[in-house]
């Protein structure tokens, strides 16, 4: 009997310290999955806005202008040029696609306006007929735009680039002249003459874009654009070569 109460205490114990034992054994808990953040991609439609600065080249043969229309008067003489300058503004938009290698190719159209322009004042003496032409010849671009192809590898949010394309501006050129004989304003021989064309030519540059989020980007970019030949005056034998170098900075949405 005694051999059974032992025995029986023994395995009544036993039960009693079981739970406290198992409260002291560690609790298996299931890892919570893991979470990936989405890799950025330049692939997309994109539109924008930018401002900028520009600073042409209008070379023309303005000594040959002034001798033709002014030959055998006494002196002719001009200051500054056609070399149109200033701020502008535009939009933009294009699409890119990014490879599995990083290589990013995309399209981009812009549109820009404002105020390049610059101004040349001549005059031309003649001490025979008392007569003296006091005039002005002002090129401007008013708006230009470009369609260019766009090259580039992305590092990440980085994406540096070259591009080409088609360039395109809207050239007007504008003379006034007055005439003076013995001082005296001649209205006979005074007046203007303009010309507005829209010329087609080439660009190429490079700028680097940088994506602020998934959607906002910014970007600074460098373009040099060959636009061709306004003639200005063909008795003259006179072209205006525009060639215009603009830097802008800008911002594209990412849809």
């Amino acid at each position: 009997m005694r051999i059974k109460a032992l025995l029986l205490g023994a395995a009544t114990g036993a039960l009693l310290t079981a739970p406290a034992l198992a409260a002291d054994l560690p609790i298996a808990v299931k890892a919570p999955p893991l979470v990936y953040a989405p890799v950025f991609t330049w692939t997309g439609l994109y539109a924008g806005a930018n401002v900028g600065y520009g600073w042409g080249e209008g070379s023309a043969p303005w000594d040959n202008y002034l001798a033709w229309h002014y030959a055998g008067w006494d002196a002719t003489s001009y200051s500054g040029g056609s070399d149109p300058t200033g701020w502008f503004g535009g939009v933009q938009a294009g699409y890119n696609y990014q490879f599995t290698n990083n290589v990013v190719l995309g399209v981009e159209a812009d549109f820009e306006f404002g105020s390049l322009n610059d101004k040349l004042n001549y005059s031309a003496f003649d001490a025979g007929l008392a007569d003296q032409d006091f005039g002005s010849i002002e090129t401007k671009i008013e708006t230009f735009g470009t369609v260019r192809a766009r090259l580039g590898y992305a590092m990440d949010r980085f994406l540096p680039y070259v591009t080409g394309g088609l360039a395109w501006g809207t050239v007007k050129v504008s003379e006034n002249w007055s005439s003076f004989t013995d001082g005296a304003y001649d209205p006979f021989f005074s007046g203007s003459a303009s010309k507005s064309q829209t010329l087609w030519g080439w660009t190429i540059g490079g700028g680097l874009e940088y994506a602020v989020t998934d959607n906002w980007t910014v970007k600074a970019e460098y373009l040099y654009a060959d636009l061709g030949d306004i003639n200005w005056d063909s008795a003259a034998n006179t072209s205006i070569d525009v060639k215009l170098q603009t830097v802008k900075l800008g911002v594209n949405y990412k849809f």
